[in-house]
């Protein structure tokens, strides 16, 4: 895909305006809906395409494009939270989260502001380290750190409230996005986690209750605070909202909307597919070691689940992981293609661990060459 997105890049950067602001949707044929999780694509994008293909061309390229982009968003910040900006004949509907379950009232302001500025968090983050990659000043990565930590402390101050241990409307990416982005302090952790828990059991009934905008954001949450079980136990839900109510409504390609609205082949909910392989099967690219260099593979265990068959193509080749619990063994076969290194991390507890019939002094953590590799563990 590295071509597509060099390609899109290019499409994003053409789009941009003299004074910065940027189009919802590049190319840009008509005036689309969206907001800054829509344009500032041009940095997660580029960013993404580095760590997962090593290349820094469009890093390089867009770089400024991306200031230019921020200084815009800045405009619109006046008491340094960023507030809409203004419809245009290129541009419409300024929007957080967008194809919400009925219910979500997606287009509240406080709903829009929290999950935004949360994006823009995750901006300066990235911009900070996009930075360092391309060797800019120390007062460049300072000054987007700085951005992020201010912001961080206006989110939480603003929008969090102490007595429900919620965020704004306190719907499910209202609890997420403050979590991934680093906005909740530590202390507050927990207690936003618990109401996550509560609210997704008694509100939304145990289900996935998000939109385009979610989906990837709550994805990303769960994969990184490994949080399978709770991912697991709303894809399970056959009733609407959900991938099951798709199915056995006769989806072979996702929908725009939960309920099946409008287009039927839409990339809306796509984001999910990230958690069956970095979640269940584990591989994880390497940020410091971009382009697959080196692999984390961490499986995660979930609750019924006796057995994971996950290949990823990598710039190296085929990486492969397939693994298979009992209530005495923990089994897993694994090919690290040539070109690449790995840390394994088992995720059981074992009483020995057996690698390529070679009895191992370690029972968790494994630095790991190219090759095939067969590990059994005794539980």
């Amino acid at each position: 895909m590295a071509l597509l997105y060099i390609n899109w890049m290019q499409a994003w950067g053409d789009c941009m305006r003299e004074d910065g602001s940027m189009p919802h949707t590049a190319p840009n044929p008509f005036s689309a809906g969206g907001g800054p999780y829509w344009c500032g694509f041009i940095i997660t994008a580029s960013w993404q395409t580095y760590v997962n293909y090593g290349d820094r061309r469009l890093l390089e390229r867009y770089y400024p494009y991306m200031q230019q982009w921020l200084g815009y968003a800045q405009k619109y910040s006046p008491d340094g939270l960023l507030r809409p900006w203004p419809a245009t004949e290129y541009r419409n509907w300024y929007l957080g989260d967008w194809a919400t379950p009925v219910g979500i009232d997606q287009k509240n302001p406080a709903f829009i502001d929290v999950v935004n500025n949360c994006f823009m968090v995750v901006c300066y983050q990235t911009m900070a380290k996009i930075a360092e990659v391309l060797g800019k000043s120390e007062g460049d990565i300072q000054s987007y750190a700085e951005k992020a930590e201010q912001l961080k402390h206006l989110i939480h101050q603003t929008f969090y409230d102490p007595k429900e241990n919620s965020y704004s409307t306190g719907t499910q990416i209202d609890l997420v996005y403050p979590m991934l982005a680093g906005v909740t302090p530590q202390n507050e952790l927990p207690d936003v986690l618990n109401t996550l828990s509560r609210v997704t059991a008694d509100r939304f009934k145990g289900h996935l209750s998000a939109g385009l905008v979610g989906i990837p954001v709550i994805t990303e949450w769960a994969v990184k605070n490994r949080q399978a079980d709770f991912m697991y136990s709303m894809l399970k839900k056959s009733e609407y909202p959900g991938y099951l109510y798709m199915l056995d409504n006769g989806a072979t390609t996702t929908w725009e909307h939960w309920n099946g609205e409008r287009s039927h082949i839409h990339n809306c909910y796509n984001g999910i597919g990230s958690w069956f392989y970095q979640a269940l099967g584990g591989i994880l690219p390497d940020e410091k070691n971009p382009g697959y260099r080196h692999v984390l593979i961490q499986p995660q265990l979930v609750t019924d689940i006796t057995w994971v068959d996950v290949s990823k193509d990598t710039p190296y080749g085929l990486l492969k992981v397939k693994w298979e619990k009992t209530a005495s063994a923990f089994k897993m076969d694994t090919h690290i293609p040539v070109g690449c290194e790995a840390t394994l991390t088992l995720p059981v507890e074992a009483k020995s661990v057996v690698i390529n019939e070679l009895k191992s002094d370690k029972t968790n953590d494994f630095e790991i060459q190219s090759g095939d590799y067969r590990i059994i563990c005794d539980l």
